[in-house]
């Protein structure tokens, strides 16, 4: 299923660049302020704590949730082809699970939370001509992104922690696109690496 999306996406994407410059229509215009809502996949976390602890079979009553990532992207069109923005992120998964404790035969209840928030300055070249609904686009953002980690248990013997990013920076370089089927909504989707997932979609709006 995940191939499946990532391919999809990209034939996408690519039919947008192949697509000629013929025409001066374009999508979007200088002056014009753009907002994404989009929603990530994957949560990287989430494949990563599943993959550790769900089959190893010596958990019980394994419970793993994600949420994300998404995000807000807001854009102001300085230029026909550039745009300055803001990129805010989130994303989080949270683990629980029992333990039998051989030594004193006694269960525990285990809970592991990851979580991070970002947030960053993004530049925007645009450069589809060709289609008045279509907005085509290179992206790259740096910004700030932490992510903590919180461990926890009812066992008397374990000793809770909470870890913090040692470096927080977050950041993406990626390709995207928007379509909008009325002069202000749309559709939008973009392929990258980075603060976001590997692909991301969602709604669009144009003012």
């Amino acid at each position: 299923m995940f191939k499946k999306i990532i391919s999809g996406a990209a034939l996408a994407l690519f039919a947008v660049c192949l697509q000629p410059n013929t025409a001066n229509a374009q999508a979007v215009e200088e002056g014009n302020i753009l907002i994404d809502v989009y929603y990530g996949f994957p949560n990287l976390y989430g494949a990563t704590f599943k993959s550790l602890y769900a089959n190893s079979g010596s958990e019980t009553n394994v419970d793993i949730s994600s949420l994300g990532p998404l995000g807000l992207r807001g854009e102001y069109l300085i230029s026909d082809k550039i745009g300055l923005g803001l990129d805010l992120g989130f994303n989080n998964t949270k683990l629980t699970y029992t333990q039998h404790d051989d030594f004193d035969n006694k269960d525990y209840d285990y809970d592991y939370k990851t979580q991070k928030i970002g947030a960053m300055v993004t530049f925007n070249y645009h450069f589809l001509e060709s289609n008045d609904n279509l907005d085509a686009y290179f992206m790259v953002g740096a910004g700030y992104g932490n992510r903590s980690f919180t461990f926890s248990s009812t066992d008397p013997n374990y000793s809770e922690a909470s870890v913090k990013s040692i470096i927080p920076v977050a950041s993406r370089i990626g390709v995207g696109m928007r379509y909008f089927f009325t002069d202000n909504i749309g559709l939008n989707l973009a392929i990258g690496f980075g603060q976001g997932g590997l692909v991301n979609g969602g709604l669009s709006l144009k003012f």
